[in-house]
C-alpha cells in the first residue's frame, strides 16, 4: 500500500507525509526552516559529490526546490546530476564539480520566475550578481551562463563565470 514504483521497499513521499500528519508531528517553526534547509542542502551536495556518479568525470549538480501544493508543510528538493552544463532554468541552483581536482564551483542560483520582477524592482536589496543573472535569464542571454552558440545551437564554452565555493568574495559559501 502506497509503495514507490521505483523502489518497492520504500513508501511514497505522500504516504510518509500522511503518516507524519496522523502522528501529530511537530511543525517546523519558520525560524528553524532556513537553517534546516541550508544544512540539508550542504549534506545533499556533499553526498552527491562523494557519489562520483560519472567515474571521476567532471559533472554538474542541479538543485531544484519547490513548495508542494498538495502537501502544504513540505518543501520538495530534487538533486539532479549531468555530464553537461544544464540549461539555465528558474528556481534552480547549479554547481560544477570535478572529483579528480576535488573542486566545486558555484554556477548560478535563479529564483522562481514569479519572484524575478520583485527583485528587479528592488535591486538595491539584492546582490548585483543575482540581479545580473535575472536580467540574463529574462533576455535569454546564454553567454552570461557560460554557453556559446554554433549554428544557432547553444553549447558549453567552458569559459564561464563559475566561482570556486568558499573562495574570496563568493556568491555562496557552503558550511555545515
Amino acid at each position: 500500500m502506497n509503495l514507490s514504483k521505483y523502489d518497492p521497499t520504500r513508501k511514497t513521499v505522500g504516504a510518509i507525509y500522511c503518516d507524519a500528519q496522523k502522528k501529530g508531528a511537530d511543525p517546523v517553526e519558520n525560524g528553524d526552516l532556513t537553517r534546516e534547509l541550508q544544512k540539508s542542502l550542504v549534506d545533499d551536495l556533499n553526498e552527491t559529490i562523494k557519489s562520483n556518479p560519472f567515474d571521476d568525470r567532471p559533472f554538474y549538480i542541479t538543485i531544484h526546490e519547490s513548495k508542494d501544493l498538495q502537501m502544504n508543510r513540505m518543501i520538495r528538493r530534487r538533486v539532479l546530476v549531468s555530464l553537461y552544463r544544464p540549461y539555465p532554468e528558474d528556481d534552480t541552483v547549479v554547481f560544477y564539480t570535478d572529483p579528480k581536482l576535488n573542486m566545486t564551483k558555484y554556477c548560478w542560483c535563479l529564483p522562481h520566475w514569479s519572484e524575478m520582477d520583485n527583485i528587479l524592482n528592488n535591486q538595491q536589496s539584492f546582490h548585483p550578481d543575482l540581479v545580473a543573472d535575472i536580467y540574463a535569464w529574462k533576455t535569454n542571454n546564454l553567454k552570461h551562463f557560460g554557453f556559446g552558440e554554433h549554428e544557432g545551437k547553444p553549447f558549453d564554452t567552458l569559459k564561464n563565470r563559475d566561482r570556486i565555493v568558499g573562495k574570496e568574495n563568493p556568491r555562496v559559501v557552503l558550511t555545515t
